[in-house]
Order: structure tokens, then C-alpha cells, then sequence
């Protein structure tokens, strides 16, 4: 077993958090075993439960549909992450749905709306949902935080607002908007992503620096980024220079 530290960016009025995940090999576990988890009225449970039932890959996607209308929160939550995470297109329909929906309530809103809709569009954007387009362009348009998700969900759908959005949350004297934008376009493995994640080790906080320089771990064969990554290890900060050691070394044993 072995501690990573991670940044989770918050939204909203929120702070920037901070948290220790905790990596660990463990052996395959019970679909219905993790379902009844995510059910779990402890948080930390729950949360850790989706990463288990993504394991499961395919077979867990009608499980999670089942419970996209729960009535409690973490359990939608929940299920909106995992879909998001597994990619299958069968939730893009349903999710879809979700957001159109919360869109319409945006006034009045509340904490669990937004919760909820920024869930959504990352969804919408792990599923690569190409028809879901022109309701992320409307969901830019609300708060910083949701723009920014908007932003990278357009991003992976390459969609030229995409871009331009990215580029305006990447100049956010908001930290946790930088981040949040640097850690989602590290999820791609395009041209136009590396070149983001180079400029991001500029940064000059060291959170988001440490999260362009983790992205750029799977571009370590590319000689531009290599040479980043080498660059990367007299960085001011220990734990960027510690994230870039970890970056070179899983690229080299994959």
C-alpha cells in the first residue's frame, strides 16, 4: 500500500480541498456487494464503492441506471461518476436527460443542483457524448465552476467552444479552476492536450503544476514532453519534483 497526495478541487463557495487517496491492490469484489456500499449512508464508503463497481466494467452499467434515481444524493451521485468513468453509451441518453432537466431548475438552485450538474456534465464528457453538445454550451453559462466542467466536457468532444473555454478558465486567477481544467485535459491523449499540460507546468502554483506534470507521465516516450518531465525535477516545489519522479518511473515500467 502506498499514499499519494492529491488536490480535489472544489466548486462553488468552496475551498480547495485537500486529500489523501490511498492506493492499494485489492482482490475482485462483488458487484452486488459494492452496489450495496454506494447505498452506504457513510460518504467515504460510498465514494469509495464506485471505484469497485467500475471494476466490474460493462455488467455494471444497468446496476447504475437502476439507481440514477434514488433518493439520496451520494447514491446518484454515485451512479452519475461510475457511468461517467465506464464510458458505455447506453447512460448518455438517461444522463442527458439529468441535465437537461437541471437546467431548467437552475432558479432556484441549490447545493445538491449543482453537485448534481457538474457530475453530469463531466459524465457527458467522459462519454465523448457528441449530442450532448448543445446542452453543455448551455450549461458554460452558469457559475465559474460550471463553465469550467463545461469547458472540458466540450473539450473531449472536440468542439471548438471546447477550446476557447479552456483557454479562458486556464487565465482564472481561481485556482481551482486552473486545476480543474488541467486535470480534466489530461484525460485526453491528443496534440492539443500535451500542449496544454507543457504550458500548465508553468503555473505558478504548484497545485495545478503537480497536475499538468502527472498528465504528462503518459507522454513520457514523447520527446517534447520528456524533456518537460526532465525539467520537471528542479521544480521549487517537493512534491512536484516527487509527483515527476513518479510520472518518469510508471511510464518507464508500462
Amino acid at each position: 500500500m502506498r499514499f499519494r497526495f492529491s488536490v480535489m478541487a472544489a466548486f462553488g463557495a468552496l475551498p480547495i480541498a485537500l486529500s489523501w487517496c490511498v492506493e492499494t491492490s485489492q482482490a475482485a469484489v462483488s458487484l452486488p456487494d459494492a452496489m450495496e456500499r454506494l447505498r452506504s449512508s457513510d460518504i467515504l464508503v460510498s465514494d469509495a464503492a464506485v471505484e469497485d463497481i467500475v471494476q466490474a466494467g460493462p455488467t455494471a452499467v444497468d446496476s447504475l441506471l437502476g439507481v440514477l434515481g434514488d433518493s439520496r444524493r451520494e447514491v446518484r451521485a454515485g451512479a452519475i461518476r461510475g457511468l461517467g468513468m465506464l464510458g458505455d453509451p447506453r447512460a448518455t441518453a438517461p444522463i442527458l436527460e439529468l441535465l437537461r432537466g437541471s437546467l431548467e431548475r437552475r432558479k432556484p438552485d441549490t447545493f445538491e443542483d449543482r453537485y448534481l450538474r457538474i457530475l453530469e456534465i463531466q459524465a457527458l464528457g467522459r462519454l465523448r457524448a457528441k449530442e450532448a453538445a448543445g446542452v453543455l454550451e448551455r450549461a458554460s453559462k452558469g457559475d465559474a465552476f460550471e463553465e469550467a466542467q463545461s469547458a472540458v466536457a466540450l473539450f473531449h468532444l472536440g468542439e471548438n467552444l471546447g477550446y476557447s473555454l479552456v483557454e479562458k478558465c486556464l487565465s482564472d486567477t481561481t485556482l481551482a479552476i486552473r486545476n480543474l481544467v488541467v486535470e480534466g485535459v489530461s484525460e485526453e491523449n491528443t496534440q492539443e492536450a500535451k500542449r496544454i499540460l507543457i504550458h500548465a507546468t508553468k503555473d505558478p502554483s504548484w497545485v495545478v503544476r503537480d497536475t499538468a506534470y502527472r498528465g504528462l507521465g503518459k507522454w513520457d516516450t514523447d520527446s517534447e514532453a520528456a524533456n518537460v518531465l526532465n525539467s520537471g525535477e528542479a521544480d521549487s516545489s517537493w512534491f512536484v519534483r516527487e509527483t515527476v519522479r513518479e510520472a518518469k518511473g510508471r511510464s518507464r515500467s508500462e
